[in-house]
């Protein structure tokens, strides 16, 4: 594996567990509150970072039970991203155009399930063209959106802090989320990249890709989510 692979596993590992992480606590929040954006992102981070992220490493030595892995490994990651698409839609933009990009997006995500099925990916052939098809644009349109609409909401933020309608550290979340989302889209049309160009086997390439935006995305979140104290003193000691 090499030194870059050591540190592409740390990193996706650690990614992994920050999701299990926030998004219980996310969903524990939400059974004390009742409210659904909590739940969403909770479900959201629970599914495709935390169990999605876990089953993509343990499938690559599940051997006979591979493809059953990775099957369900999918589900978990698409049900994940679907409610990731449904949280954006109903906290930055409850529109009909966001509606209509939501549900777009998620037939578009379940879809490649049905491919995949049909075409008996993850069991001795590749994925169809429509199944990449499908699969990645609903992936990257909806982490596209949640970045777009996480970068808006920052500059926005800022704006208020500056004038005492806000504080600082409730801009520098959006910031960390947007940061989040942005490497999550990385990795995505990384992904793509390499099923497109047919290179399965892992590279130094691959391993360095992982290592930095999985870190990102790890590193982010657990600042957005449990920023430490020497991290909130930054943001107090500049609030107006």
């Amino acid at each position: 594996m090499g030194l870059l692979g050591a540190l592409a596993l740390l990193a996706i590992s650690a990614f992994a567990l920050v999701s299990f992480t926030i998004g219980l606590r996310l969903a524990l929040l939400s059974l004390r509150t009742g409210r659904v954006p909590e739940r969403l992102l909770g479900i959201s981070l629970f599914l495709a970072g935390g169990l999605g992220t876990t089953g993509t490493i343990v499938s690559a030595y599940a051997g006979e039970w591979k493809a059953t892995l990775f099957t369900i490994t999918m589900i978990l990651i698409q049900s994940g991203i679907a409610a990731l698409g449904i949280f954006t839609w109903r906290v930055f933009r409850p529109t009909p155009l966001g509606a209509t990009l939501l549900v777009t997006c998620l037939a578009l995500l379940f879809a490649s399930l049905i491919a995949d099925r049909v075409t008996g990916h993850y069991v001795d052939v590749g994925r169809s063209a429509i199944s990449l098809a499908t699969d990645y644009t609903g992936r990257i349109v909806l982490y596209g959106w949640a970045c777009f609409e996480s970068f808006r909401h920052w500059q926005l933020a800022r704006r208020r802090a500056r004038i005492g309608l806000g504080d600082r550290l409730t801009a520098n979340r959006f910031l960390l989320w947007g940061i989040a989302m942005l490497a999550a889209l990385g990795i995505w049309c990384h992904g793509i990249w390499l099923e497109i160009t047919q290179r399965t086997d892992p590279t130094n390439e691959y391993f360095l890709v992982i290592a930095l935006l999985g870190g990102t995305c790890a590193l982010s979140l657990w600042l957005a989510f449990f920023p430490p104290h020497s991290y909130r003193l930054r943001f107090a000691a500049s609030a107006p």
